[in-house]
């Protein structure tokens, strides 16, 4: 049995054999397309997987109400075509409860994400080729964190003979340079460079930002100040007080808000870097 796993990264979910009948396709995750009515656009599925519960946070995070009812709906339509797996399938009509206690027994419990059940289920129904596609999960971001379980997964299904196949496009199974054997690339040690540099100037814009913001509330407070002593005296004051309170008024607002330009702009500029910083981060790894 070939199996080709398929996620929702744009970068390779594209390659999989959706034409080859050797080949089963399997997905996950609710990718609503509201312009064809679809919550899994590929051009075939023989078997879903929404290991979600669909009363969860993590379901609700993703999904308004309305969607939510609309995907359970998909799902229940999608179980007539195809095998949909889920934790059960109490809440839709043909679908098939995942055998997590049969995983659990054969791999452990090193599981952080759907795509590394798919990879455990596919190795235990036998399969002899997997591939993965859509499946990114670079080191910085939002996924990074759950990229070693799939690598784990897929270390056991090499170990069991499987092939195993990532696209150059992924970043699974992928490294710069062979550790301590190769020297890094130079461009890898420029980005190291450009790190450091941006790490300071990222510190730096905090800074800013700190200092800006206390000496606006600084000024603000004392603007503040001098109204309270204003309304204080309640037109007793002379008019040479009364104007110098005026005065320092109308310089601690210009203060205050001069204060606040500058530690907006230090904001944006600490968010422009941490996107550099992020972005220098991923081409590190290669």
């Amino acid at each position: 049995m070939k199996v080709a796993i398929v996620g929702t990264a744009p970068s390779s979910r594209g390659l999989a054999p959706y034409g080859d009948n050797d080949w089963e396709i399997w997905a996950c995750s609710p990718n609503l397309d509201p312009h064809a009515g679809t919550f899994c656009n590929l051009p075939r599925v023989d078997r879903f997987f929404e290991l979600h519960k669909t009363d969860g946070v993590e379901l609700r995070t993703r999904l308004t109400e309305e969607q939510l009812a609309l995907y359970i709906q998909w799902l229940t339509d999608e179980a007539a075509r195809s095998k949909v797996y889920m934790q059960d399938g109490s809440c839709v009509a043909g679908a098939t409860a995942y055998p997590i206690q049969d995983i659990l027994d054969a791999f452990g419990n090193y599981f952080t994400n759907t795509i590394s059940f798919m990879l455990a289920y596919a190795i235990l129904e036998g399969a002899t080729e997997i591939l993965v596609a859509g499946v990114d999960m670079a080191a910085t971001e939002e996924y990074g964190s759950q990229r070693p379980s799939c690598e784990y997964l897929l270390g056991w299904a090499v170990a069991k003979g499987i092939k195993v196949t990532i696209p150059k496009e992924a970043d699974l199974l992928k490294v710069a340079n062979l550790y301590a054997f190769e020297d890094p690339p130079p461009m890898k040690l420029k980005g190291e460079v450009r790190q450091k540099e941006l790490a300071e100037r990222i510190t730096e814009a905090k800074k800013e930002v700190e200092l800006y913001g206390r000496n606006h509330a600084a000024a603000s407070a004392a603007h503040d100040e001098a109204a309270a002593l204003k309304n204080l005296l309640n037109g007793s004051g002379t008019p040479e007080l009364l104007d110098k309170i005026d005065e320092r008024a109308g310089r601690h607002e210009q203060q205050a808000h001069g204060f606040a330009v500058l530690a907006n702009e230090s904001r944006e500029k600490q968010i422009a870097l941490m996107g550099a910083e992020e972005n220098n981060q991923y081409w590190r790894q290669w």
